[in-house]
């Protein structure tokens, strides 16, 4: 794996990293319902989703026509 794809990884896992914890602090103070991760663990299957284009996109060669 190249330098760019380690960060690129380590990149969406700090920006889902990110994402729960201000949804955790939100719902922590009464600014979003409790049950904000009841409706977001519906959603669970776009992560191996996007992560799979993730690296179909990753594995594109490039200038190639």
């Amino acid at each position: 794996m190249s330098w760019r794809g380690r960060r690129s990884g380590n990149f969406y896992a700090a920006m889902v990293l990110i994402v729960v914890g201000v949804i955790g602090l939100l719902a922590n103070f009464n600014l979003l319902p409790h049950d904000i991760f009841d409706q977001l663990w519906k959603l669970w299957p776009l992560i191996p989703l996007a992560i799979g284009i993730d690296i179909l996109l990753r594995r594109r060669p490039t200038g190639s026509q």
